[in-house]
């Protein structure tokens, strides 16, 4: 989802046969676990973590390169837009925001831009608003590499487009969340970290955090399968749109309370994420199936005649997924510390469908 560059780094993540694990004692499905190790093993992945709970089983175990350390959290990108969204429809179901409210009753802009005065929560929660993404900016990812990159909402929105487009119709932009988190300042009167880590944290899922010192965290970014440099010290500053990190087994718990337990959000205001729209011309392909609907906050995944609502999240250092399948109560949540165009690759075209088709 982010636009990816080329670029070539004295210090290289190599190729080698040598790897080591960690694995869980739970009682695992050996099928999916012999598959994703396979797949990291032959294609350098450096780091994963995987949790699948199904009503038979738990799946849930660690893999990392030799000469990666071992790390027990994980950013998330994009995924978390979906946690975000649920901290927006908790405000909703409390009465404290309406998603029809305009986005200019909490947001007032030095800058304006041309069309925002017709944005409802709405358009900003399905990528409707027609507002530019400013990680598409090449200021933006340039920034990102020269560690340089804006790091609060002011900054950041100077990488926008002064007017917007085609607004109404689906185009994936991270500025939509940029504003979300703004509005929840507004209503909260905290900041967006301060909230949303207390949101979860009332929830007992306190391991999820936007905010976390990266220090002592690897990462890598894979054009190629022959070498990765290690961008451990590149940052991005995302917020809303990307800046959660946390640990699978968390993730799996936060998809157990939300859609099994309910105790989260009542059944009613999940309903109202799932209002579906086409998310063409921006369809993503996932082996054999599909995910080409949108709701508020979240993505429909279609794959061997199964539907799986959740989110994928893919930065310049990492990718992960988090889907449910209500029909047969299963929850996935898998992360790893690689991207660039190899890895996205294996990520979307071999790791997820390994999984899926086991499913």
């Amino acid at each position: 989802m982010t636009t990816y560059l080329l670029i070539i780094i004295s210090q290289l993540f190599l190729v080698t046969s040598c790897e080591k694990e960690t694995i869980e004692p739970f009682n695992l499905s050996n099928k999916i676990k012999k598959k994703v190790i396979k797949i990291a093993k032959n294609k350098n992945i450096p780091s994963l973590e995987l949790t699948i709970t199904t009503e038979q089983d738990v799946i849930n175990f660690n893999y990392n390169h030799k000469d990666v350390e071992k790390q027990s959290v994980y950013g998330i990108g994009s995924t978390t837009k979906f946690l975000s969204a649920v901290l927006i429809f908790k405000l909703i179901e409390d009465e404290k925001l309406k998603i029809d409210d305009k986005v200019t009753d909490y947001v007032n802009l030095t800058q304006p831009i041309i069309g925002i005065e017709n944005l409802t929560i709405k358009n900003l929660l399905n990528h409707t608003s027609g507002l530019s993404d400013y990680t598409k900016n090449p200021d933006w990812i340039a920034s990102v590499m020269n560690s340089s990159a804006p790091k609060n909402f002011e900054k950041k929105i100077l990488l926008v487009n002064d007017t917007t487009e085609n607004s109404d119709t689906f185009s994936y932009s991270n500025t939509n969340y940029l504003f979300l988190q703004k509005i929840v300042e507004a209503i909260t009167g905290e900041s967006y970290k301060v909230a949303f880590n207390n949101f979860y944290s009332a929830n007992n899922l306190s391991d999820i955090k936007i905010g976390i010192d990266e220090n002592g965290l690897q990462a890598f970014f894979g054009q190629t399968e022959q070498a990765s440099p290690d961008v451990s010290d590149w940052r991005e500053y995302y917020g809303f749109d990307g800046g959660a990190y946390t640990n699978t087994k968390t993730l799996d718990k936060f998809l157990t309370k939300l859609f099994k337990d309910k105790s989260i959000l009542k059944s009613s205001t999940i309903s109202k994420m799932e209002e579906w729209i086409a998310m063409d011309p921006m369809i993503l392909p996932i082996g054999n199936g599909i995910i080409s609907e949108s709701g508020n906050g979240i993505m429909k995944l279609t794959y061997n005649g199964q539907e799986y609502i959740g989110h994928f999240g893919s930065t310049l250092k990492y990718q992960s997924m988090v889907f449910y399948n209500t029909k047969k109560n299963i929850s996935i949540s898998i992360v790893t510390n690689c991207s660039g165009r190899h890895f996205n690759n294996v990520f979307f075209q071999e790791l997820i469908p390994a999984i899926l088709d086991e499913l």
